[in-house]
């Protein structure tokens, strides 16, 4: 591959993660700011009329803020980011699984585009030289 597409590519690893990391940073914040226990219960009380398991529901809750806070860490380390990736991807898919359980499709439609956004990620992640995985490669 030449070097232009090669750093072409690497700068879209770069804005990608940059923008998943923010957006997860932002998330994190808002729900540390509210109280994780007001989080827990208004992810309980949002999920009380659907067939997912109360107790599923209250793990979720109390492991997102903090998922939340090692991705956007993880992302904008570089460090083993293909694993960064999937873990995003995993995370995101759970979070449109379960609007969509509760039928917030747009919500559900978000957060399915945050889960190919982790896709390119992956894909970009190869060619990824501004993280410390990067660095190691030159």
């Amino acid at each position: 591959m030449d070097q232009k597409k090669c750093c072409e590519e690497a700068w879209i690893s770069l804005i990608l993660r940059l923008m998943v990391a923010s957006l997860f940073a932002v998330a994190a914040v808002a729900k540390f700011q509210a109280g994780l226990g007001v989080t827990a219960q208004h992810f309980v009380k949002v999920f009380e009329q659907t067939w997912l398991p109360a107790p599923l529901v209250a793990l979720q809750a109390i492991l997102i803020p903090y998922f939340e806070v090692i991705i956007p860490v993880w992302l904008l380390l570089g460090i083993r980011l293909k694993e960064a990736w999937i873990f995003t991807a995993l995370v995101s898919l759970s979070l449109a699984f379960g609007m969509a359980v509760v039928r917030g499709y747009g919500v559900a439609a978000d957060n399915y585009f945050y889960v190919f956004l982790c896709c390119l990620g992956i894909y970009f992640s190869s060619y990824d030289r501004f993280s410390i995985d990067g660095l190691k490669k030159k």
